[in-house]
């Protein structure tokens, strides 16, 4: 079931351009790239831990594991951090993360645009 993000990374943006922090951005894509990384290789555990708490109880009763053949497996190219918030993108699709106390998790990856400001994701995007 594809699931929705709303353009609050577009008004984050427009808000909060400033509170980016150069060392973020590198973080935001490590952790984008570790978890694509992850699924690839099938290693569930790393890519299930990498997911947002919401993002992966938000998985329903098949769990995190059935998941990970529907993450595109594109390298991570690029990563915008706001804040707390991340958008990372590959060739294949874009990814979206949140800055936890023990690092970034993902909260919407196998993202693609339907406009400007809506995104279908195929994991998460609540």
């Amino acid at each position: 079931m594809r699931k929705l993000i709303v353009g609050v990374i577009a008004g984050a943006l427009l808000i909060s351009t400033g509170a980016c922090s150069a060392a973020d951005s590198p973080d935001a894509q490590a952790a984008a790239q570790a978890f694509v990384t992850a699924a690839a290789t099938g290693a569930s555990v790393e890519a299930c831990a990498l997911l947002a708490p919401r993002a992966r109880d938000g998985l329903g009763p098949a769990g995190c594991p059935p998941m990970l053949a529907t993450v595109p497996r594109a390298p991570v190219v690029s990563a915008s951090v706001w804040g707390g918030e991340a958008q990372a993108r590959s060739d294949a699709d874009t990814l979206f993360l949140h800055q936890f106390p023990e690092g970034w998790r993902i909260t919407g990856a196998g993202c693609h645009p339907r406009n400007e400001q809506v995104y279908d994701c195929t994991v998460g995007g609540r």
